[in-house]
């Protein structure tokens, strides 16, 4: 089971909402208080986060076709995607499932290569361990906050939401994604994609534009001023502008 949560008119445009690692459909909360009905929004727990039931295999083609099978159940009309961070490199290879007609893609934050620091999680050795004392203790959370205040404003918190989420699933999107790395799969998109970052957010992120350039001509960029990593939730009216506009 894929949970999903809906919001705004039903006559409008549709824009499916895909979270990032660690989050949920509520990492959309902030559209969801701010929209002034320009359009519907359908967000997803991706399977094994939230609400979703975990997927019988830690497959990325089958998380992919399961989500597409959801949405082609809830309608049948063209779509939006936005995608947050991780859920970016989701929401490209989602742009692609035959079964969907996408139009616009908006994708913020969107790695090329996960950082470094990011792979300390997938290593057979030290992985679990260094996974439970960053995101599972309450003082790792704290101290890993305080470590990224240059990447966000200071009432943002990048580690609250990984208090409740089940380490396999955490662990396994991240293995599942930085496999992606040195393949073509995010090439040869039909829709029209635009990559939105925060003037602050990490330095990985603002090169990975130049990878995106290369392998998409029509590729559109905006760089949202005195905002880091999370601009859903420090700029959420400028991130429902941009909806509005694709």
């Amino acid at each position: 089971m894929i949970f999903h949560k809906k919001f705004g008119p039903e006559n409008k445009k549709i824009v499916i909402g895909i979270h990032g690692w660690g989050g949920t459909h509520n990492t959309f909360l902030p559209i969801e208080k701010n929209l002034n009905g320009e359009f519907m929004m359908i967000n997803f727990d991706l399977p094994g986060y939230g609400q979703s039931s975990k997927p019988s295999n830690w497959e990325i083609s089958e998380i992919i076709d399961s989500l597409a099978d959801e949405i082609t159940r809830l309608t049948n009309k063209k779509v939006d995607i936005i995608g947050n961070c991780s859920g970016a490199l989701i929401s490209i290879l989602l742009s692609k499932s035959k079964k969907i007609n996408v139009e616009n893609l908006l994708l913020i934050d969107p790695f090329s290569k996960a950082p470094w620091y990011f792979k300390i999680f997938t290593n057979k050795f030290i992985g679990d361990y260094a996974y439970s004392t960053t995101f599972q203790n309450p003082l790792g959370r704290v101290f890993t906050n305080f470590s990224l205040k240059g990447k966000r404003k200071e009432e943002t918190d990048m580690t609250s939401s990984f208090k409740n989420i089940d380490k396999e699933t955490s662990l396994s999107y991240l293995r599942m994604l930085v496999e992606l790395e040195g393949t073509n799969v995010m090439e040869d998109i039909k829709c029209a994609p635009i990559i939105i970052n925060g003037e602050n957010t990490f330095k990985a992120a603002l090169r990975s534009l130049d990878y995106y350039s290369s392998i998409w001509k029509n590729l559109k960029s905006v760089i949202i001023p005195d905002t880091g990593h999370l601009p859903i939730e420090e700029s959420p009216e400028k991130i429902i502008k941009l909806i509005e506009k694709a």
